[in-house]
């Protein structure tokens, strides 16, 4: 018979009700109470999954943020370990879940996938980090490494803002940073052993899935099964280019502008000419002055939802601008059909965010 581990982080607002809404689901399986170990700020779960394989755990189950979810895949990929992960979100994020199609607002009907999903294979992607001290570190991320802005706002990140503004608090934090003086840096990138090409970004992503914070598709057509990353290179300069590049990404996802570069390939080498912030998974790592992603092929096995289960994993923020019925503004003159769809989308955006606040 399987044997069911629980990693969970007890500092989530809902890690009691995962806990009792898993020994619940078992029951009903008719399957023993599941293994339940805790993480701590000292260890973040690496332990408790080494614990869990030596207890012969065959599913290891983590409930917590991506932070969470990443430790745990990590161990197992590192250990060679042929356990299968469960998800159970409970953070801010929740980018792997949402990336796999589960409803992240959906605890309960989380724990049934967890325990009797499908399993698929996933690809992770294996990070070596130069850091500016000289030291180097490596690092198994599941769906974005990023360097620039995107870590600037993740090592900057406030923890009562996010738990007051849940994925709203990553836009509050980097809006200040967005409308100010161009602050684009220099990299250079190679793909798979290419020539060495230069760009000058503001934020660097190297993408193993699609969408991101607030649910919001970055690498259109990024799976995380097909054996490649994709390289997303957002260059931005001044305010008329942001506005270019979220027009683009919130309107037309598979629209090519001039300010965003798609790459694609096994290996990606990012190197700034002087140190810049990184991040794993929304993991901070320090500044960097060398990062090497490679792509592990079905490197974990995961529990997803039935095909015909599964959610759009677009969150809040563009399925608030689908309801803006665009098409029927486009024979509107320009200036008339920018207040209409602003109006529309701050009427829509009051609604939703009240709502959720009130929850």
């Amino acid at each position: 018979m399987s044997r069911i581990a629980l990693v969970i982080n007890p500092s989530k607002a809902n890690a009691d009700l995962a806990k009792a809404l898993m020994g619940n689901a078992l029951a009903q399986a008719g399957l023993p109470k599941p293994l339940v170990l805790e993480t701590s700020a000292e260890d973040p779960g690496a332990g408790m999954t080494l614990a869990a394989l030596d207890a012969g755990a065959t599913t290891i189950i983590a409930a917590g943020g991506d932070g969470t979810v990443r430790v745990v895949a990590e161990t197992l990929i590192r250990q060679g370990s042929s356990a299968e992960i469960g998800i159970l979100p409970l953070g801010t994020g929740n980018l792997l879940a949402r990336n796999l199609g589960m409803d992240v607002e959906n605890l309960e009907l989380a724990v049934n996938v967890a325990v009797s999903g499908t399993v698929a294979p996933i690809d992770a992607m294996n990070i070596r980090a130069e850091l500016r001290d000289g030291s180097e570190t490596e690092h198994i991320g599941l769906v974005t490494t990023g360097m620039g802005l995107d870590a600037e706002v993740m090592t900057n990140i406030d923890d009562n803002l996010k738990s007051r503004l849940g994925p709203f608090a990553y836009a509050v934090q980097a809006a200040p940073k967005m409308l100010g003086l161009d602050h684009r840096y220099k990299v250079r990138f190679s793909v798979d052993g290419s020539a060495w090409e230069t760009r000058k970004v503001r934020t660097a992503l190297l993408a193993n899935a699609g969408f991101i914070q607030g649910g919001i598709e970055f690498a259109p057509g990024a799976l995380l099964d097909d054996g490649v990353q994709n390289a997303v290179l957002i260059m931005p300069r001044g305010l008329i280019g942001w506005t270019q590049v979220a027009i683009k990404t919130l309107f037309h996802p598979s629209r090519r502008v001039p300010t965003v570069e798609y790459l694609e390939g096994h290996e990606i080498v990012v190197r700034p000419f002087y140190p810049l912030e990184a991040e794993v998974d929304g993991d901070p790592i320090g500044p960097t002055i060398t990062l090497t992603s490679t792509i592990i092929h079905h490197a974990l096995n995961v529990r997803v939802p039935d095909p015909d289960d599964r959610s759009d994993p677009s969150g809040i923020i563009p399925k608030l601008l689908q309801l803006t019925q665009l098409s029927e503004l486009e024979k509107l003159p320009p200036v008339i059909r920018v207040k209409r769809v602003r109006r529309r989308i701050l009427g829509r955006f009051r609604l939703h965010f009240f709502h959720w606040l009130r929850r």
